[in-house]
């Protein structure tokens, strides 16, 4: 009976333990989170976009790659602008295949909407940070203010002219000649514009964004490694050398022996 107290004295303190240490990883994991949360919020602050105005209604969202971004059920659907890290919009073909159809950077917009069920939106770089607008306030500072109104639409034009940068790059003769078109895109929307790209997404979303198979994209960088239009500079950063290497359309594509070490 002694024995049988002491057991059930120690099982309690052991669990009243585990309960104390599950309270503080809750507690630094909530101090963490409320912390990166002022950390973007700082960040937005000092970024010049097209919804300024309403910045005091954001609420910042942090997302793991990979994660889906939450689709609004809301009449009027939330903005998105993206402070870190890079979103993509998706879609899943009948054969189970991705396509990606957007690519969201830092400094772009966009809007989830739930009208159809094949498509998704997620974070593809650890540690994405948005900034969430209500449709709503947007909507009605929109009717009220026509300067802002134009700042909406304009924003409007740059989701679109992201998609037809998209068809242009898709629609090269040669996979080389996307690959590289792919890499002058992403160099031209880079904000130090020194043609040095941090890929924020791995080979295999290349492949899906270009609508390519993945092996197609890693002959595509040896072959452009070989032209000398580009270097890779690190894991995922690679330099731009010589631009009419990379947007000369009459590259073919040669494989060569080696494969470039783009990011799994």
């Amino acid at each position: 009976m002694v024995d049988q107290r002491r057991y059930e004295k120690v099982d309690i303190a052991r669990r009243n333990n585990a309960k104390r240490k599950n309270r503080k990883r809750k507690g630094a994991a909530m101090k963490a989170k409320t912390h990166a949360s002022g950390y973007y919020r700082r960040m937005l602050a000092v970024q010049d976009h097209a919804l300024k105005r309403v910045d005091e209604h954001a609420k910042i969202l942090l997302f793991a790659r990979n994660q889906e971004i939450p689709i609004d059920s809301e009449p009027m659907a939330h903005w998105y602008y993206v402070i870190s890290g890079a979103v993509r919009r998706s879609a899943i073909r009948s054969d189970g295949r991705r396509q990606i159809l957007d690519l969201m950077l830092p400094g772009d917009f966009f809007v989830v909407v739930n009208r159809n069920d094949n498509l998704t939106v997620e974070a593809i770089a650890e540690n994405t940070a948005l900034a969430s607008y209500p449709g709503q306030r947007v909507e009605q500072l929109a009717q009220h203010d026509t300067g802002f109104a134009r700042e909406v639409r304009d924003v409007a034009f740059q989701a679109l002219s992201r998609i037809q940068d998209q068809l242009l790059i898709i629609g090269g003769v040669t996979a080389v000649e996307k690959v590289g078109s792919f890499l002058l895109a992403l160099a031209s929307r880079s904000s130090d514009g020194a043609g040095q790209v941090v890929l924020p997404l791995t080979r295999y979303d290349i492949a899906e964004y270009l609508a390519v198979s993945v092996e197609t994209v890693c002959r595509s960088f040896t072959s452009l490694q070989q032209r000398g239009a580009i270097k890779l500079a690190g894991k995922r950063t690679v330099r731009i050398v010589n631009r009419n290497v990379s947007r000369k359309k009459a590259i073919t594509n040669s494989c060569g022996s080696s494969v470039a070490a783009i990011p799994d």
